[in-house]
């Protein structure tokens, strides 16, 4: 009919929308390093849930606790933030926080291993099969961490000075919005009050009322006023 023929014409002079580009998540182009810390990472998590001390109260019941307790607590949280951190990276999201993104990864490894270890140490009481294997992937999040900053070309020594770097530029920052506020809530200083003129005038008017008033010398004769 007519109105299917216009519609044709108008189907084919529609210009199509531009095909937007979706971002992929390219896991071959990660390093071994980046793997074993991101196959770790998520292995630490499962881990964290089991009983990593367990009391058994001759085989007729049992009471234990996970890794979510005390210092496990931080533990955990790295190893969420470790996976955030990756995941962000191989969505290609640029965060710009003065450090390497594989710097960042060998800090948040790093501090993860240190949690764990306490987390460790400090519960050692009925430890259980769980705990062992959880203190040896923390160490195999960290090792994956350093082989991801050789295959990077950065080294501990450069991780040192720019994880300094950016602790003065942060506290050099923090200083100056400290200034700032300061500065904006401090009074400003009262102005001297300036001398009235009108009681000076009142002053002088009432010392020359005085002086008309005074009784005068002998020999001398009183002031005329004018009329």
């Amino acid at each position: 009919s007519y109105l299917s023929h216009i519609a044709t014409i108008i189907a084919r002079v529609r210009p199509h929308p531009p095909e937007r580009k979706a971002r992929k998540m390219d896991i071959s182009k990660l390093t071994h390093g980046t793997k074993l810390v991101l196959g770790a990472s998520i292995a630490f998590l499962i881990v964290s849930i089991f009983k990593w001390q367990e009391i058994d109260f001759q085989g007729i019941a049992s009471v234990g606790v996970n890794m979510w307790h005390g210092w496990g607590v931080l533990a955990g949280l790295l190893a969420i933030a470790i996976i955030v951190w990756e995941g962000l990276r191989l969505a290609n999201v640029k965060v710009e926080i003065g450090l390497t993104p594989a710097m960042v990864t060998a800090a948040l490894a790093i501090l993860l291993l240190f949690f764990t270890v306490l987390k460790f140490l400090v519960s050692n009481e009925f430890r259980t099969f769980w705990a062992w294997l959880g203190l040896l992937i923390a160490i195999a999040i960290a090792v994956g961490a350093f082989m991801n900053m050789q295959a990077a070309g950065d080294s501990i020594s450069e991780m040192g000075s720019s994880m300094k770097a950016a602790a003065g530029s942060a506290a050099a920052a923090a200083k100056a919005a400290t200034d700032k506020s300061a500065d904006q809530k401090a009074p400003a200083a009262p102005a001297a009050p300036a001398a009235p003129a009108a009681e000076v005038v009142d002053e002088a008017v009432v010392e020359q009322a005085d002086v008309a008033e005074m009784p005068p010398a002998e020999g001398e004769q009183p002031p005329q006023r004018p009329a």
